[in-house]
């Protein structure tokens, strides 16, 4: 009786852990990002950055010391525009939470990580990642990736994504960069003033 009572527990233990854990991530995907919050949140005004460009390589790692169980999807993204810092190599590192199977629930799409597509990126430098590798970003969840198509006339066309993201409806991404820009120039500014 008494094993039976302790497995128990555990199992009851590890039911609210899960709960807790998802009930984590369910928030983390719903918090509203207008495009300043967004910049925010990848930390933009220090040493995020935000890119267009295309994913020309896909591959799986797992770092366990940056998060368990579950392997990261780790992209090679051919740079095409870098619209804040504008001053990023050709071709970045992005470790994005999650692969194949073992996705979790603010995992990006196969869609918005398959190589060959052209996105708009918010990235983050999470020192965890950095310790492994010194130069790349990390996209936090599926809000950071934005997928792209080019009208008729050529233009690159930033999907939206709807109310509560930082890009709602289509944009142009012309019209989009320099109110990036300016957003993060204002973040700055904000952070000067506080130090």
């Amino acid at each position: 009786m008494r094993c039976s009572f302790g497995r128990a527990r555990t199992s009851l233990a590890l039911v609210v852990s899960s709960v807790a854990v998802l009930a984590g991530i369910a928030v983390a995907t719903v918090v509203p990002r207008d495009m300043s919050k967004q910049l925010e949140l990848v930390e933009a005004h220090k040493d995020g950055a935000v890119v267009y460009g295309t994913i020309v390589a896909s591959r799986t790692q797992k770092l366990d010391d940056v998060l368990r169980f579950v392997p990261f999807t780790v992209l090679t993204l051919k740079v095409e525009q870098s619209i804040s810092p504008s001053n990023l190599p050709n071709e970045l590192t992005v470790y994005v939470p999650g692969a194949g199977e073992d996705r979790l629930s603010i995992t990006p799409s196969d869609d918005e990580t398959r190589v060959g597509e052209s996105v708009l990126m918010f990235l983050r430098a999470d020192a965890a990642i950095r310790a492994h590798d010194a130069t790349a970003y990390k996209v936090d969840s599926f809000a950071e990736i934005l997928r792209t198509q080019k009208n008729r006339k050529g233009e690159v066309i930033v999907l939206g994504e709807g109310a509560s993201f930082a890009v709602e409806n289509n944009t142009k991404l012309s019209d989009l960069s320099p109110q990036i820009i300016d957003a993060v120039a204002v973040l700055k500014a904000a952070q000067s003033k506080s130090k």
